[in-house]
């Protein structure tokens, strides 16, 4: 059922925005299942489906989140992905906060994104992986992408994570996708020490500083050219 036109269609419960609202913040009900429809028709092909949750994470971090998790990219040979968005609030008059009571639509598309790049170009994410994210996304045109990695010594108590493998994204800033491209650990540590959070927090958090700045970007960026550089050489030799 489509409720929302900004949405993918809800495959479980409910039948109406409030209940569709009620569902996704309710601790005890499971979570949400929305499907994603690869865009090229006339193809019998699997749906992505992605469940979502509105999370209260009370037990380490204290922070509201989104629960993004995947199922059915292994049928591209895709490692399935969980992203987990901190609650956006807006100041909807002087003295009152409005809580985002809709996961961003955005969020959707970009797993589908990833599903039909691993479908149709066979190019997969895979631990220290990354993705782009061009122009306005999550309503800032500062955010770069997604840095990927597994789980290690973070807190996993509450999430509703599929079967491994499966891969964590975090939202980065533009500043970090050069980093990302060439040092993606030193960026998940150095965002661990930015949010006192070892080795590195699961959440993403939007509008946030770049941990890193101007100064370093430009020699990041000139690594980042010569190890594309190199990859291009080593694949024209027959290596990559």
């Amino acid at each position: 059922i489509k409720l929302v036109p900004s949405l993918p269609p809800v495959v479980n419960g409910p039948e109406s925005i409030e209940q569709l609202q009620c569902a996704l913040a309710d601790p005890v009900a499971p979570s949400v299942v929305f499907a994603m429809q690869p865009s090229q028709p006339g193809v019998d092909r699997h749906l992505l489906l992605v469940r979502v949750k509105l999370l209260q994470l009370d037990c380490c971090v204290r922070r509201k989140c989104w629960s993004f998790t995947t199922c059915g990219m292994r049928w591209v040979a895709q490692d399935e992905i969980v992203i987990l968005l901190e609650q956006q609030s807006d100041a909807s008059t002087e003295n009152s906060v409005m809580d985002e009571l809709l996961p961003p639509e955005v969020i959707f598309y970009h797993l589908l994104s990833i599903y039909e790049e691993a479908m149709n170009k066979h190019h997969v994410i895979i631990y220290l992986g990354h993705t782009v994210t061009p122009g306005t996304f999550l309503g800032s045109t500062e955010h770069g992408g997604f840095l990927f990695f597994r789980t290690t010594f973070q807190c996993v108590q509450q999430l509703p994570l599929p079967p491994p493998p499966y891969l964590v994204g975090v939202l980065l800033q533009r500043w970090e996708i050069p980093w990302a491209k060439v040092f993606p650990l030193r960026l998940l540590l150095r965002l661990g020490a930015e949010f006192r959070y070892y080795p590195c927090p699961l959440f993403s958090v939007r509008k946030r500083k770049s941990v890193f700045g101007e100064v370093g970007h430009t020699i990041v960026n000139l690594l980042a050219a010569m190890w594309k550089n190199n990859q291009r050489t080593t694949g024209r030799d027959g290596y990559a």
